[in-house]
């Protein structure tokens, strides 16, 4: 529900949102400017009484019945001479009486526009309408981070995820509170100029009573007026002088005060109304009068109104449902394609896969995750959904484990999960969707697969699988996402390695050709390599960073590795073509230690990290065969832990010597992983799935020993993963 509000209030309304907020940033400059107006002075050490005194000396003609102290400091004196009547500032320094204020016309052209959109009372209610709806956004948008990290107590996680997605999330915690108080500050305003709630202008108390019947006492005269504080003073009214028992009504704040015309006693005191002191509040909150600083921030942070509408924009024409040509309705498909995604990445596959059955002879329907189906008991169905955030449903399919029970025929399923292992629920979802389906009833025709960061590798690992139980031995998925354009990459530097058992292995390093430059990068970023006999594209954690001037990769033969063979016949001087993927969830603490537990290549995002280190404590953990076959970065690692970039190293050779794994190393150190995971450290692996889930069941054990578990780890990105 949060999603599709979220989503629909952005799209309908986006334009007159960002209209609204562009306005009111424009408006927001004001208080700023006014701060810096000639007529603006330094109250401190003046009385109300100075002014009376100086004004009656140097404007004896003037009779004030007014007095007030506006948002910028101001003093303003309103009254009447020979001139008329008006209201003027006054310097209380000299006395002088300033011009009276001239219209601004861009500024009330901007403030009426941001008010009543410039057509008057009839303007108002379509503001009042589109400042509750931005207030919805804000709202179902803090709902939505919430279950993304796994409920409000965990929003300080890291928000994980790239491209506009992320940002759009970030963002958004960040401005979270200050957008919400500017909203529900300008939703009270609008509610009161559109007479839905009391301004409490109307409501004040009873005034009383001068008691003595006689010849009012100039204002000047009253020593009650000297001991008021000029800089503490809102607004000080005078009594109608032709009235003998009128007062005056003195206002600090939300506290008002009625003094007698005769001999300055304070009569009664009483507090502004509560609906008039709420105003002034939410006035001051919404518009930054009488706080500057404040009304800079609120006009930057209206500002990033457009940027959440465009981005939002954004996310939404990526999540729509495509449509494929060829297909037929469910009920007489052999194979049904369901897709749920929540960014709409997966239907790029699924559509892919779509095509793929069609073309090889299939009876294919291609739909969406949130709709009941009746489909033939022969069909096939098929699942490709991904998991959003802390393990929930994506938004096109929050409804399919509910509407399961509904769904008629396809006795045979396979499901395929799409996500991302820097999150700690990694395909959660389509794991329960795979348990709901065997519930059903219905047999599993392959065992579920996954795919991590829209790899087409996996995917096209699992379309072998299923060609094979559906009985199209040539089924061939070669989907790759959208990507950033390539680019060249000239290979400059090679050190090549023979592996223990005479697998061929080398670190690449590679240059942009003359008069070009490298993409921006770090290490532990993704160079995606395009061999020129296969469209799809294969990631290589990056083992520099740009300042290094190179791209540097560890790259091992592959059986069958079309990309890695390709790499390693490289010769000197020939070309790549390439592009970086950004990986900004797996680096380094910036300021705690870091564990990093590599294996083989699995080294290459950590050589790089450790090259530019100089603060922080860093360990270790290489798992490798042979110290005289496979040993990545030898010397550079021996200088680094001479020079102290490396506070220590952990190899575990499994083919020599001790003939250890890398679980097994971080076993023999438990207690320095402990004491460092006591200080704050980040875990970081990189390697394969299988040495991965070792190293992850010493760490939970480690970690459980001082009151920690992986899961905590993971989920304030303190364990952080890049597998494969």
């Amino acid at each position: 529900m949060w999603r599709q509000v979220h989503r629909w209030q952005g799209v309908v309304l986006g334009l007159l949102l960002v209209f609204l907020s562009v306005t009111g940033s424009i408006l927001s400059v004001d208080p700023i400017l006014q701060r810096f107006d000639r007529n603006v002075h330094d109250l401190e050490g003046f009385t109300v009484a100075d002014v009376l005194k100086l004004s009656a000396r140097k404007n004896p003609y003037f009779e004030i019945d007014r007095i007030r102290v506006d948002f910028s400091g101001r003093v303003l004196l309103r009254g009447a001479d020979a001139a008329g009547s008006r209201e003027v500032p006054f310097n209380p320094r000299n006395g002088r009486l300033a011009r009276k204020d001239r219209p601004r016309p861009v500024m009330g052209l901007v403030n009426n526009l941001h008010r009543n959109l410039a057509l008057g009372p009839t303007g108002r209610p379509i503001t009042l309408v589109a400042v509750i709806i931005m207030l919805g956004l804000v709202i179902s948008g803090a709902f939505l981070l919430a279950r993304r990290l796994g409920g409000f107590s965990h929003l300080l996680r890291p928000v994980k995820g790239r491209g506009v997605d992320k940002w759009h999330s970030w963002l958004g915690r960040l401005l979270l509170i200050p957008l919400l108080v500017t909203l529900v500050s300008g939703t009270w305003m609008s509610l009161v100029s559109n007479g839905l709630l009391p301004s409490g202008v109307d409501d004040g108390p009873s005034y009383p009573e001068t008691l003595i019947e006689a010849e009012p006492v100039p204002a000047d005269e009253l020593a009650v007026f000297s001991s008021i504080k000029l800089s503490d003073l809102s607004e000080l009214n005078f009594p109608i002088w032709s009235d003998w028992w009128d007062v005056y009504v003195l206002r600090q704040d939300g506290q008002l005060s009625f003094i007698d015309r005769q001999s300055g006693a304070v009569l009664s005191q009483a507090s502004a109304p509560f609906m008039s002191r709420s105003l002034d509040l939410f006035t001051l909150l919404h518009t930054g009068q009488g706080a500057s600083v404040w009304g800079a921030i609120a006009g930057l942070v209206s500002l990033s109104v457009p940027f959440f509408t465009f981005t939002g924009v954004l996310i939404w024409l990526r999540r729509r449902h495509p449509k494929l040509r060829g297909t037929v309705a469910p009920e007489k498909a052999q194979v049904v394609i369901l897709v749920g995604s929540e960014t709409g990445t997966t239907w790029g596959f699924g559509l892919h896969l779509a095509q793929r059955l069609r073309d090889a002879g299939k009876a294919v329907h291609l739909g969406a995750m949130n709709q009941t189906y009746q489909m033939p008991d022969d069909a096939t169905l098929l699942v490709l959904v991904a998991t959003y955030g802390d393990g929930t449903a994506p938004l096109g399919a929050s409804q399919f484990i509910d509407r399961l029970p509904g769904y008629q025929g396809a006795k045979q399923f396979a499901v395929l999960g799409f996500g991302d292992k820097a999150f700690p629920a990694y395909c959660a979802f389509a794991i329960a969707c795979q348990h709901a389906l065997q519930a059903s009833g219905r047999q599993c025709l392959l065992k579920m697969a996954d795919v991590n960061r829209r790899s087409a590798q996996s995917f096209t690992g699992w379309g072998h699988q299923l060609g094979v139980a559906i009985g199209l031995h040539q089924l061939l998925l070669d989907y790759t996402p959208p990507r950033p354009r390539t680019r060249h990459l000239v290979l400059v530097e090679r050190e090549d390695f023979t592996g223990y058992d005479g697998t061929a292995s080398a670190i690449l390093r590679f240059k942009a050709p003359e008069k070009r430059r490298l993409p921006g990068f770090q290490a532990g970023d993704l160079l995606g390599v395009v061999p020129p006999q296969d469209p799809v594209a294969r990631l290589y954690s990056l083992a520099s960073s740009k300042g290094e001037a190179m791209a540097e990769l560890c790259v091992a033969s592959v059986e069958s590795g079309v990309c890695s063979n390709y790499l390693l016949g490289l010769e000197l001087g020939q070309r790549i073509d390439a592009y970086v993927e950004h990986n900004p969830d797996f680096r380094p603490a910036r300021s705690a230690p870091t564990i990093m537990i590599g294996a083989g290549t699995g080294i290459a995002p950590f050589a790089g990290m450790i090259r530019k280190n100089s603060k922080q404590p860093m360990e270790l953990f290489f798992g490798l065969r042979h110290a005289d076959h496979d040993f990545y970065y030898r010397d550079a690692i021996m200088q680094w832990c001479s020079d102290g970039r490396l506070s220590g190293f952990h190899p575990a050779f499994s083919r020599h010597q001790d003939c250890a794994y890398v679980q097994d190393k971080l076993r023999a150190a438990e207690d320095v992983i402990a004491q460092l995971l006591h200080q704050g450290a980040t875990v970081m692996v990189c390697g394969s799935s299988r040495m991965a889930s070792a190293v992850a069941q010493e760490i939970d054990i480690i970690s459980a020993n001082i009151g920690l578990s992986l899961n905590e780890l993971r989920s304030c990105g303190r364990y952080l993963e890049d597998i494969y």
